[in-house]
């Protein structure tokens, strides 16, 4: 299912829910025109609804959608400016923690995010779908473009959509946060490509009764949370993997901490899902398992190598023998009746394949830590590709 947003309409119209608004797309109901628009990224397009069909002819509906389309390339255009501040916003959030902080708060005030309260900073990344995130080529765009999306179901006046100094997307939301001041850039609109004062330009020009799918605030009484607004972002461009990662901060001065967060979030959503989006938040990383997700595959892979010992290489049949039973081992909390049992062996059997593990990988199963390095050297292995 996509997800659409109703944010322009002329004086009168009523409300269109976003489930609505998306089968409205779909071409449900009535005439939908999509606006063509070559500088916005896929999840940041327009269309142009006529609820009655009759009510207007096809060349008139196309020729409002070219009206369209140049104001979205002149907000676009106009947004190049606030775009710069957000990637400078970008630039002081990846530095170290407590680095320029009153450049930071300066930064965070003039878009309306600094003080107490809950800061959420979201990174993104996007990948040719089944490339197993190592294709990015022409990409790059549609991750912010997400982002900025994203932002705008959820609350465009109080966060901001930019670029890391390596190029990822990044966006700053500030949760909870009262109505900015009008004159301020928080006020005007930023990463969500909203028109001036929060409004979009083209709202009265489709004609009475008709209603334009634009990026601004979100419609009243629908306001999802992010993992919603994620799963059907990700619907709507199935051949773009899009990974997500967040953090969050209890005030702006930890916002450099909430990017480390996001980042490691980040890596941990390419690694369990490097062919499909996913989007993770730092703070369900709450196992051993789910923590070693963020640490990079090549460092995952030099510890399970270096810990294992001649175990890592699984193609041995004895050496895979002695690993399965290592596992259920670790699995049985140590309890020499239950691995056998698990395993159809004999217990002295499991003593036997427990000494050798211990003779291979110099480890005493014996030990808490030596345990704990053994468990985490099983979770770091490489995924082994599944057989035809």
């Amino acid at each position: 299912m996509k997800w659409s947003r109703t944010v322009a309409a002329t004086e009168g119209a009523d409300p269109v829910p976003a489930h609505e608004a998306a089968a409205l797309v779909e071409g449900a109901t009535g005439a939908t025109v999509p606006v063509d628009c070559e500088t916005v990224s896929p999840y940041e397009r327009w269309y142009l609804h006529l609820p009655e069909v009759d009510d207007a002819p096809p060349r008139m509906l196309r020729e409002v959608a070219e009206v369209l389309a140049r104001c979205q390339e002149s907000l676009a255009r106009r947004g190049a400016a606030e775009q710069q501040a957000a990637d400078e916003l970008g630039a002081l959030l990846a530095l170290p923690v407590g680095a320029e902080l009153p450049c930071l708060q300066a930064a965070l005030r003039v878009r309306g995010l600094e003080g107490e309260g809950l800061h959420r900073v979201i990174v993104a990344e996007a990948a040719a779908a089944g490339s197993g995130g190592a294709d990015r080529t022409g990409v790059a765009v549609p991750a912010e473009g997400a982002l900025a999306e994203a932002v705008a179901h959820l609350d465009p006046a109080h966060a901001v959509v930019g670029r890391l100094p390596d190029g990822t997307a990044f966006a700053v939301l500030r949760e909870g946060a009262p109505d900015p001041a009008p004159g301020t850039a928080a006020a005007r609109g930023r990463g969500a490509r909203s028109g001036k004062d929060g409004k979009d330009s083209t709202g009265n020009m489709a004609g009475p009764g008709r209603r334009t799918a634009t990026a601004g605030r979100p419609a009243a009484g629908v306001a999802p949370d992010l993992p919603a607004v994620w799963a059907l972002l990700s619907a709507a461009e199935p051949s773009v993997a899009l990974h997500g990662g967040t953090g969050r901060a209890d005030s702006a001065e930890g916002l450099n901490g909430a990017l480390a967060q996001a980042r490691y979030a980040l890596a941990s959503a390419r690694t369990t899902s490097p062919d499909a989006s996913a989007l993770i938040d730092a703070a369900s990383l709450t196992g051993l398992g789910t923590l070693l997700t963020g640490i990079p595959a090549e460092v995952r892979t030099a510890f399970s190598r270096t810990v294992l010992g001649p175990l890592f290489e699984a193609g041995n049949p004895s050496f895979a023998a002695l690993l399965e039973t290592l596992e259920i081992f670790l699995a049985c909390d140590g309890s020499w009746s239950r691995t056998a049992e698990a395993l159809h062996l004999h217990v002295n059997t499991v003593h036997y394949r427990v000494q050798r593990v211990e003779h291979f990988t110099g480890r005493d199963l014996s030990s808490l830590y030596d345990r704990l390095d053994l468990r985490a050297a099983l979770l770091c292995r490489p995924r082994r590709p599944a057989r035809p």
